[in-house]
């Protein structure tokens, strides 16, 4: 099965597209924490992931447009068979709260337009499942999303040109981490 995570935003969306084999066929039921420490019925593979950047400088609208066409572009790529979104929490900054808002809009928008079934997660769920505490840090997450997937290293996203995204890419991990929860969270 893949999975689409991402994580939204209108300067910078992040995306992962994650491999997910069942290991055992059998209908055993597995704990989270088993699924978390990689003793599960599961087995990740990181496919790709990056980042959809845009200009703070171009109007909103053709930003949202952007956002929508690298979408389709990574939908039609990879085909994924659901996408997993984080569900943003915002405190007293209503202006970030719209302008993400807006973007989420346009990810559940190319969502439906493909029919892909799509899960929402928030953050705190996300580091919950992934790295075992709600409040981990960036690189607590990147550390358990690297175990998960049984690589050493993560490689270093790209943006929707090909250019590599060496600032924005806790936003493709956090993407990454998504897809992780959202199987922890359908096993157990």
């Amino acid at each position: 099965m893949r999975i689409l995570g991402i994580d939204p935003g209108t300067a910078t969306t992040g995306w992962g597209v994650v491999g997910y084999n069942k290991i055992s066929k059998k209908k055993t039921k597995v704990t989270a924490r088993e699924v978390k420490n990689g003793y599960g019925n599961s087995s990740f593979s990181l496919i790709n992931f990056g980042c959809i950047l845009t200009d703070s400088k171009q109007e909103m609208g053709k930003r949202l447009l952007i956002l929508a066409q690298s979408l389709r572009d990574v939908i039609k790529t990879y085909q994924p068979e659901e996408i997993v979104i984080e569900r943003l929490f915002f405190g007293a900054n209503a202006t970030s709260a719209l302008s993400v808002g807006q973007a989420r809009g346009v990810i559940l928008l190319v969502s439906e337009e493909f029919r892909v079934p799509t899960f929402e997660y928030t953050g705190l769920q996300i580091k919950l499942s992934v790295a075992g505490h709600g409040r981990a840090d960036k690189k607590a997450v990147q550390t358990s999303v690297r175990r998960h997937l049984g690589i050493k290293n993560l490689p270093v996203p790209k943006d929707q040109l090909g250019k590599r995204a060496f600032t924005f890419r806790d936003d493709a991990y956090d993407a990454v981490a998504a897809t992780i929860c959202h199987v922890i969270k359908t096993e157990s």
